[in-house]
């Protein structure tokens, strides 16, 4: 029985992944074809583009927002982790909204928004560590070793997608002898499983310094939603896409709500983040909080 790891034949079949644009050939389920504009052509997911262009406006002010907040535990890293946030928006609307029909051009972009979703996710699991001031945040040593680990992940996940797209070295196409399978380790663990593993790692140890450290109902519940808000959005992405595609003649597909959830995930992070980092005095793990916490 031949394992279902690394194959994307499901998944490219049902759903709207960029990763599935590195592939060639790919059967769909039901074809994105979007809405037909006044001069007759079809303008692929125009959904998925305007919330794309909300995710980037919002995560600008976001990093306008930290950059308020002088004294705010993990400041500089959380914006490094919504400028990371604002590279995948800009990606999507290129890699995923519809438009693009050049395979070259469209893998450029594909992989640009497969290293940014990693770069994210790795950014996450640094922002949660930063959250136990293990060292100083926003030191010169701290910002440096977030950012060039998150560049060096971009650029890693980025360019394996590449060569997977044009076969540079032939090293990450599992099948080049049956490009049909549509299987490929190397994307498969870095676009669908790591992010999964950093966010999983982030909420629990969130969650943990919620509940020990500074045992406040109102972070502990913001950071149940954000982590609600994401498995609602991968739902809408793996589960739900294929009818909503099919009901709605292609005009739009689970890819648009998944792009919607995960915008909300990520205001309500930047809300669990706020809520954690309001108040102020150097508690034993270099946390700041209050004098009112303290009675």
């Amino acid at each position: 029985m031949s394992s279902n790891y690394g194959n994307f034949n499901r998944f490219c079949y049902y759903s709207n992944l960029p990763a599935c644009n590195l592939f060639d050939n790919v059967e769909k389920y039901c074809n994105l074809v979007g809405f037909r504009t006044v001069s007759g052509h079809n303008l692929g997911n125009l959904g998925l583009i305007v919330i794309s262009f909300f995710a980037m406006v919002l995560s600008i002010l976001f990093i306008l927002f930290a950059q308020r907040r002088s004294g705010a535990v993990g400041r500089r890293e959380m914006q490094i982790l919504y400028f990371s946030y604002f590279i995948v928006s800009v990606s999507a609307i290129f890699a995923s909204g519809g438009f693009l029909t050049n395979h070259r051009v469209l893998s450029w972009f594909s992989a640009i928004e497969i290293g940014s979703t990693a770069s994210t996710a790795w950014l996450l699991f640094v922002n949660a560590v930063v959250a136990y001031q293990l060292i100083p945040d926003g030191g010169f040593f701290s910002t440096s070793l977030t950012f060039f680990s998150g560049f060096a992940v971009f650029i890693g996940a980025g360019y394996i997608a590449l060569d997977s797209a044009f076969s540079w070295t032939g090293q990450f196409a599992s099948a080049p002898l049956r490009p049909e399978l549509l299987r490929n380790y190397a994307i498969y663990s870095i676009y669908l499983l790591f992010p999964i593993v950093a966010i999983v790692i982030y909420f629990l140890l969130e969650m943990f310094l919620v509940i020990k450290v500074l045992r406040e109902r109102k972070p502990f519940f913001l950071l149940i939603i954000t982590f609600l808000f994401f498995v609602i959005g991968q739902i809408f992405e793996f589960v739900v896409s294929r009818y909503i595609c099919n009901e709605t003649n292609g005009k739009i597909d689970g890819s648009l709500f998944a792009c919607i959830f995960t915008l909300l995930s990520f205001c309500t992070l930047w809300a669990f983040w706020e809520s954690i980092t309001e108040d102020e005095w150097a508690g034993p793990l270099g946390w700041e909080v209050s004098e009112m916490q303290q009675i």
